[in-house]
């Protein structure tokens, strides 16, 4: 009796272990995908600045919960390719439609309205990024 309580317990824990070590091994590989993400999302400096004045009021960290839930510009770097693709997909088609910025935003903070030059360089930006995350 003694031998087999002793072999059971050696048993759970190697099998403890065991499991300890997957967990690790699963926990780790997360971060390595979010960093490879991270590398993926590219905004340049002049696409940065239009969606600093037009989109980030709304869709970034102090954005309205509503604007921020549809898209969070804070959480593109977390999210995977797919999810990605067709949230930059949306950008360009709200863009070019006028959708966004709203017209109660733009009545709101004139100043901050997309010109065409605005328009035609966050849609291109978006489009090239969507397509070289297909690509890869």
């Amino acid at each position: 009796m003694k031998k087999i309580s002793l072999v059971l317990g050696f048993a759970f824990l190697a099998i403890g272990l065991m499991s300890f070590e997957t967990y690790n091994k699963k926990s780790a590989l997360p971060a390595i995908a979010d960093n490879q993400e991270v590398e993926r999302f590219i905004v340049p400096e002049n696409v940065k600045s239009i969606l600093d004045k037009s989109c980030l009021p709304c869709h970034g960290t102090n954005g309205s919960g509503k604007a921020k839930m549809k898209w969070n510009y804070d959480k593109m770097n977390a999210m995977k390719t797919r999810k990605m693709i067709s949230k930059l997909s949306k950008i360009e088609s709200k863009v070019e439609s006028g959708k966004m910025p709203t017209k109660k935003f733009n009545k709101k903070y004139p100043d901050r309205r997309l010109s065409e030059d605005d328009k035609r360089v966050l849609t291109d930006w978006a489009s090239k990024l969507a397509e070289n995350l297909l690509i890869k």
